[in-house]
């Protein structure tokens, strides 16, 4: 039964008031609790003072003014994290949520300063998470991007601020996403941090410029200093080598043929799976659109996709209706916002799940490490954890400062009791829980070491793959079949312009004027472990999605593109194939696969499914149960006494064999072993040899 926040989690603010001294400990590997990472004990105080003769309105009415402050920390669940007063540069930054009354801000202290025990660094960031009513969401994706791995994720905690003595709000501290060596450490001399951004704010920029085929805008972050503090020559190789490096991934992806060595010669494939599966389990809706960022440590170095930023839009906070997108767990979020949103997104990922290699490498990490870190139950009870700790602090931000929780970006609710503030703040985080549940399930179904890819090609002699869109205009030909671990094909019928009805199989290759009808069906052994969806773009739309046998598109109006995709129905059931003789190790597939049975070893002279060897030899075998037998027929051969060489003699030559033999320099065949045992003990050894000799000696 679902239970509010304050009364679900009582006792574990008590245990967090008793320990408010130490961390409570939740790590990321205890069985006992199963937490991601660990959880603060408690909310610290952090108290700005501005100094004599500056105004914080000057910093809220202009994000580039900056005035002095002093900075203090006191309550911390370590007491060496308490801060006395210190000196700091403060500004506000942000770019949407720079217009929210609850404001964002940067501080900069003047040398470089350990906060929490997240390293020494000068600047930090204070989010407001303004328009997320949990306040966690940034923080969870911190936490499960750690957890599988990603590098250079922003470490973070919550504080209570204070500025001038009046109460701000909670906001998460947080390291900027930066070069440097507590934070993304490049070495080379050029190394370089770039964030890829809207259209819309790049006019604000000093240090940008666009690429050459999408004409997708990146600014330029940083280059060991700010740019703005950087000499120009050096400026000017950072921006060569960049600029020519971003625009030959593009080139590659929307101009040349798939070309994977290519591709793996350009970027970090690993970041950029992270960086697709953290955006496909969040839906964040900034994906590629801004405040995603990369980095290269010189111009021999490939493009890094990282570190993560800006999350406080995800989890189902975002109305993805208003942009036309299809919200819940039947979308492949990162491949298709870009048909759904605006014209400054990229469709990158689209784009590299057209490579096979990709979708290979995307389904053996998914099995590998990123599965285990989406693991629902252990997120939520991290949620749970943060929600205890943050608690007290969320309700004075409801309800005596009056800030706004949101469960979506176009609701907002003020409350006058903490009541009403807990029982929303309740539904707020339930809501996050099962949006993460209903993401990762279907991820779970869609994903995973085993998953066959889907392949499209069509006249051009693209490969499409992994349930990514075909996207060559009006349909005139293509053919699809699938790829893996399960036995199967893909069939489809199409009816168009100028054919009434057509079946393709594996490979088959259709073709007309234009497709306005489509429907696929899975044939084999994949129909038993997945189902088929897919679904059709016409008229400037797409079609919903479609299951097996029914048809997609509309009667006369010609089909622009498909987009197709396997979910698991079933989970993989495994055989086996044991060989009774033929001495080869047994073979493991999945039931119902039919596989081809090794070469004829030496003295077999053919495989049988039955012991009695009745009927004809068989090359394949189809497995249907838990576990197969093969039989091997053995070839029949005149078994001379003594002949160990096989040659229908016996001679001095057996004897220098069968020494050999005895010895245990060689070992003995099945023929040998027929042929030499001379005194019929079903074995060759010393006595066999020595009778042996006797034979050819004539004894």
């Amino acid at each position: 039964m679902k239970k509010t926040i304050k009364a679900a989690l009582s006792l574990l603010i008590a245990i967090v008031t008793v320990f408010s001294c130490i961390p409570l400990s939740l790590a990321a590997d205890s069985e006992e609790n199963g937490l991601l990472g660990d959880v603060q004990g408690n909310v610290p105080k952090m108290n700005i003072t501005i100094d004599s003769g500056y105004s914080l309105d000057t910093i809220h009415a202009d994000k580039e003014a900056k005035i002095r402050a002093h900075v203090a920390v006191n309550g911390a669940w370590d007491s060496s994290f308490n801060m006395s007063s210190t000196g700091v540069e403060m500004k506000t930054r942000g770019n949407s949520t720079f217009g929210y009354m609850k404001k964002p801000y940067q501080i900069k202290f003047d040398s470089k300063t350990d906060m929490f025990g997240m390293g020494k660094a000068k600047k930090w960031v204070l989010l407001a998470n303004y328009v997320d009513g949990s306040f966690i969401r940034n923080k969870i994706v911190f936490d499960i991007a750690e957890e599988m791995g990603m590098p250079y994720v922003c470490k973070s905690v919550f504080v209570d601020l204070y500025i001038n003595g009046d109460y701000k709000g909670v906001y998460q501290l947080c390291e900027k996403v930066e070069i440097g060596d507590s934070r993304v450490p490049l070495k080379n001399d050029l190394g370089v941090m770039v964030e890829m951004e809207s259209a819309k704010r790049v006019a604000e920029e000093d240090f940008w410029f666009t690429t050459e085929t999408t004409g997708k805008p990146f600014v330029y972050k940083e280059y060991n200093t700010d740019f703005e503090d950087a000499p120009a020559e050096d400026v000017a190789k950072v921006r060569s080598y960049l600029e020519a490096h971003i625009n030959a991934i593009e080139d590659e992806l929307y101009n040349n043929g798939k070309d994977w060595e290519k591709i793996e010669s350009l970027i970090d494939v690993d970041s950029f799976i992270q960086f697709y599966f953290i955006n496909e389990l969040t839906m964040n809706v900034d994906a590629t659109l801004a405040s995603t960022y990369f980095y290269m440590d010189g111009p021999d170095d490939v493009l890094h996709m990282g570190p993560l930023w800006d999350y406080d839009r995800s989890f189902g906070s975002y109305d993805y209706a208003d942009s036309g997108y299809e919200q819940g767990t039947e979308a492949d979020f990162l491949k298709n916002i870009t048909d759904c949103s605006d014209e400054y997104r990229v469709e990158w990922f689209k784009m590299l799940f057209q490579y096979p290699e990709f979708v290979e490498r995307v389904n053996e990490m998914y099995g590998e490490t990123i599965s285990a870190a989406f693991d629902s139950d252990r997120i939520g009870r991290t949620i749970d954890a943060y929600e205890s700790v943050l608690y007290n602090s969320l309700m004075k931000n409801y309800v005596d400062e009056g800030w706004a929780i949101f469960h979506s970006i176009s609701e907002a609710e003020f409350f006058s009791n903490e009541r009403d503030a807990a029982n929303y703040l309740d539904y707020t985080v339930n809501y996050i829980k099962n949006n993460i549940a209903d993401r990762v399930a279907y991820l779970d179904s869609a994903y995973g070491k085993d998953m066959p890819v889907l392949y499209y090609t069509q006249n051009a002699g693209r490969t499409y793959s992994g349930g990514s869109m075909t996207d060559f205009g009006a349909m005139r030909s293509f053919s699809m079949y699938v790829d893996g671990i399960v036995d199967g094909s893909v069939t489809y019928t199409a009816m168009g312009s100028s054919l009434s009805s057509s079946t393709a199989g594996d490979g088959t290759v259709i073709s007309g004027n234009g497709i306005y009808l489509l429907k696929f069906s899975l044939e084999g052994n994949i129909a038993n472990y997945y189902d088929l969806q897919y679904r059709v773009y016409s008229n400037g739309s797409w079609t919903s999605w479609k299951t097996e046998d029914t048809w997609a598109g509309n009667r006369g109006i010609s089909i622009d593109r498909i987009q197709a995709r396997l979910v698991e129905s079933a989970p993989l059931a495994y055989g086996r194939v044991v060989f009774a003789n033929g001495e080869y190790p047994e073979i493991s597939t999945v039931v119902g696969n039919k596989i081809a049975l090794p070469d004829l070893p030496e003295g077999i002279e053919g495989w049988y499914d039955n012991a009695e060897l009745d009927g004809e030899a068989i090359t394949e075998l189809t497995v249907t149960a838990e576990e197969a037998t093969v039989y091997g027929k053995r070839t029949v051969v005149e078994i001379i006494p003594g002949d160990l060489d096989g040659d229908g003699v016996t001679t001095v030559k057996d004897i220098n064999i069968a020494k050999r033999l005895v010895a245990g320099v060689a070992t003995a065949t099945e023929n040998q072993i027929l042929a030499g045992d001379l005194n019929g003990d079903g074995r060759f050894n010393g006595v066999d040899a020595n009778a042996l000799q006797r034979l050819i000696a004539g004894a």
